[in-house]
């Protein structure tokens, strides 16, 4: 039995005026001090933009202060003062403006040995920043597989090796124009008996539940169904973000799809692809969104994750559908 399948209708989503924002920062060099870069994620009100910039010759903790700072300025810019929550994996920056920075502010931007304060521009920069908000600053542990954390490491090592590209590289510097939605989807699959899918779609507080079911499908054939389903349900591009805990779907659609077309759908070995249909279709699905793919595991597991196995083995063990 299939399940209806109406659009997620993304315009009845976005009436949350409360000025209440999260952020998620990193930056980093290679090698340090040297080239850098640096990224953050902002969300609020279903709504994602994501920030990114570099410079040739920097440091690790400059690369973080500048995350932060570009984040808190743009809310600023657009929405005026906010609840802030931050997320930052660098103890340098939480620790600097929840502890120190009132130390060197009161000693005219010097250390208690009475030296300037390194950094001094961004700190200056940050603490003005910082102060035309209502910032909650948390530390998280970096490369521990929180996905938003991930995501932020990865804008910063693009924004750097963007310094390698040469002329006609895109402007790292550059906010990328990404205005679009921000879902989130959950895909679970069930094998046992007739093949079913479960999904749950995700934009803030809303969400919304999918399932189907296939007589004699796979597990496979049935997570990849599921991932089509949820982004067919969207009704507009947006910035999506795919959570599941199988590498299957998750690898295949990140990074072994481009293998397979290179190959004309073939394994190394020569042999067809399983599931072509399925791969060909969530193709499809996802060409009109920006489409992140995670593998959730860990502390990293959303719990709509859960919810989206108990649809997936309630749509398996629904009986079938006479003809």
């Amino acid at each position: 039995m299939e399940a209806e399948m109406s659009q997620f209708d993304l315009d009845a989503f976005t009436d949350d005026e409360s000025p209440e924002a999260s952020v998620y920062t990193d930056g980093g060099c290679d090698p340090n001090p040297g080239p850098g870069g640096w990224g953050a994620i902002i969300r609020w009100a279903g709504r994602e933009w994501v920030l990114s910039g570099n410079d040739p010759e920097t440091t690790n903790n400059r690369m973080e202060l500048c995350a932060a700072a570009a984040a808190l300025a743009l809310l600023e810019g657009m929405l005026g003062r906010c609840q802030v929550t931050l997320y930052t994996d660098s103890q340098y920056v939480r620790q600097g403006i929840t502890q120190w920075i009132s130390g060197w502010v009161s000693r005219g931007w010097l250390t208690r040995s009475k030296t300037p304060v390194k950094n001094q521009d961004l700190w200056r920069r940050l603490h003005r920043l910082a102060q035309a908000h209502d910032v909650t600053w948390h530390w998280l542990e970096g490369h521990a597989g929180h996905p938003l954390n991930e995501r932020a490491d990865w804008l910063a090592r693009e924004a750097r090796r963007a310094l390698y590209r040469g002329p006609g590289a895109p402007d790292a510097r550059q906010p990328d124009g990404n205005d679009r939605p921000m879902v989130e989807i959950c895909v679970k699959s069930s094998g046992h008996g007739a093949g079913g899918w479960g999904a749950v779609l995700r934009m803030g507080q809303h969400a919304r539940a999918l399932s189907g079911q296939a007589p004699a499908a796979t597990a496979n054939a049935m997570l990849i169904r599921g991932a089509t389903e949820a982004l067919n349900a969207l009704n507009r591009p947006c910035q999506v973000t795919v959570y599941s805990d199988a590498q299957y779907l998750i690898k295949g659609a990140s990074s072994w799809l481009k293998n397979w077309q290179s190959r004309g759908w073939q394994t190394r070995d020569g042999k067809p692809i399983a599931n072509r249909e399925e791969w060909e279709a969530l193709l499809a699905a996802a060409r009109p969104h920006r489409v992140n793919w995670l593998l959730a595991q860990g502390d990293a597991i959303p719990a709509d994750l859960a919810w989206a196995g108990e649809l997936a083995a309630a749509a398996a063990s629904e009986p079938e559908a006479a003809e």
